[in-house]
């Protein structure tokens, strides 16, 4: 036997260096998944829905950053973030306004009237995807933000589609959730009554008729059959009050000191997929249901959300000042028009 490979030779062996090197991974895999980093995921939709779907595959991607991820699914969105805080789960997914107390550098993205188009949204989330400035305030405490997802524009739903003005508001019953800052200041200033909700009790209020209004977003509007409180008379306002986002909250300390810019950047190619499935949402309510706001109308809107912003800033501290000002910059861009464009109160 001569010590040459023939082609035939090599190619033996690079099956067999293949072989053992699955089987390597699946004793690695063994060992890794009783080590697994846990992920407690919000999805109002449970296994069935769009988003823990988006987590499976994230949780395969990374792996092959040799990060093992074991998700678990919850439809209670309190019960995953109090089990992150008490260090059950090594990362969560829940909405920004619920992580909001972590680090409210990432959550203002969610700030009332300050991205009101999906372009807008789309272009702040990319901002803080591949901004080495952003990147450093997205981390605080050891807590590391490491993925935003679209669940949706926030509208207000009503079960009267009379009451079709802020004005009209005023004195109403809106289910609100009490642990929302922004949303308990708006609330206010409108001089409606906050009725406190979760999103778990959210539908059965509005359903039930036990409030006027509640707001959501589309992806919910199934899920929490809206469709009953809406009824015969109800509507929902077409005018974005809010972008509602899922983020993804790592301990830092749990992962590689390369694992949150990797997971951003996958979640950041998952946007166009995860905005999906807010479009679609929003295509199954009926076109019956939507409220037209008068063109005439939306610049008293951008002054209330504006004072609003700038109340929650200087007063609550639920925004971060410096994401304020990026937003702010970005809306003047696509319209130099608008009125903030020509004032620096932002």
């Amino acid at each position: 036997m001569t010590g040459k490979f023939t082609t035939n030779t090599m190619k033996v062996w690079r099956r067999f260096i293949g072989q053992c090197a699955l089987i390597g991974m699946g004793l690695w895999g063994g060992m890794s998944s009783a080590n697994a980093q846990s992920v407690c995921v919000f999805d109002p939709a449970g296994k069935a829905g769009d988003y823990y779907r988006l987590l499976d595959e994230y949780a395969l991607e990374a792996s092959s950053w040799g990060v093992s991820l074991d998700v678990k699914v919850y439809t209670d969105e309190e019960t995953a973030v109090k089990d992150y805080e008490a260090k059950q789960c090594d990362a969560v997914v829940a909405t920004g306004v619920r992580l909001q107390r972590f680090n409210n550098f990432p959550t203002t993205i969610e700030a009332i009237g300050a991205l009101p188009t999906y372009p807008l949204l789309k272009g702040m989330v990319k901002t803080l995807t591949t901004s080495g400035g952003a990147a450093k305030a997205m981390t605080k405490s050891g807590n590391a933000t490491v993925g935003i997802i679209p669940i949706g524009a926030v509208y207000v739903f009503v079960r009267d589609r009379n009451i079709d003005t802020v004005a009209e508001l005023a004195g109403k019953k809106i289910a609100t959730m009490d642990y929302d800052k922004p949303s308990v200041v708006m609330v206010e200033k409108i001089g409606a009554i906050m009725v406190p909700a979760d999103l778990g009790s959210i539908g059965p209020k509005f359903n039930n008729g036990d409030v006027d209004a509640c707001y959501v977003s589309a992806p919910v509007y199934q899920p929490f059959e809206l469709w009953k409180g809406l009824g015969d008379k109800g509507g929902i306002a077409k005018l974005p009050i809010a972008q509602a986002t899922l983020q993804v909250m790592a301990r830092e300390e749990a992962f590689p000191a390369d694992f949150p810019a990797k997971s951003r950047q996958f979640f950041w190619t998952k946007f166009d997929q995860a905005l999906g499935y807010v479009t679609k949402a929003e295509a199954t309510i009926p076109s019956k249901y939507w409220i037209e706001i008068p063109a005439s109308d939306l610049p008293d809107f951008d002054d209330m959300f504006q004072r609003s912003r700038i109340e929650l800033r200087d007063t609550h501290k639920a925004y971060d000042p410096k994401m304020l000002g990026v937003m702010r910059d970005k809306r003047c861009k696509v319209d130099p028009s608008r009125a903030e464009c020509a004032e620096d109160k932002e």
